[in-house]
């Protein structure tokens, strides 16, 4: 797990939604859940993203994920009420989709988001 957050924190340098730099606060979280991924794709940095810790609960848990463009997808599972806690708005989005993203931000997609 250290090596992916210092490879995760290199490639995006501050949260990958909120652009909040100070890197302590914020969490390397995986696009393809570990348990489902081999050992190339828990390393590589494509599959992460550096979230708040709001973010990356509800990114794990499949509440929110993200579009090839970066706009954000909210479950049906969160509440109105959830979303406005959290503050999940429509408008919310990654400050960048990489390429490499793209393949793993499918598979969150498919298998994490619900």
């Amino acid at each position: 797990q250290g090596n992916f957050r210092r490879n995760v924190i290199r490639l995006w340098g501050s949260c990958s939604v909120t652009g909040l730099q100070n890197v302590s606060l914020l969490r390397a979280s995986h696009i393809k859940p570990w348990k489902d991924s081999n050992n190339k794709e828990r390393l590589t940095p494509y599959n992460g993203f550096l979230l708040i810790p709001d973010y990356d609960f509800l990114f794990d848990r499949g509440y929110i994920s993200f579009k090839n463009n970066g706009s954000v997808l909210v479950s049906q599972r969160l509440s109105p009420f959830a979303r406005k806690v959290f503050e999940v708005k429509d408008d919310l989005q990654l400050r960048r989709v990489f390429p490499e993203n793209k393949e793993y931000l499918e598979y969150h997609r498919t298998e994490v988001f619900e």
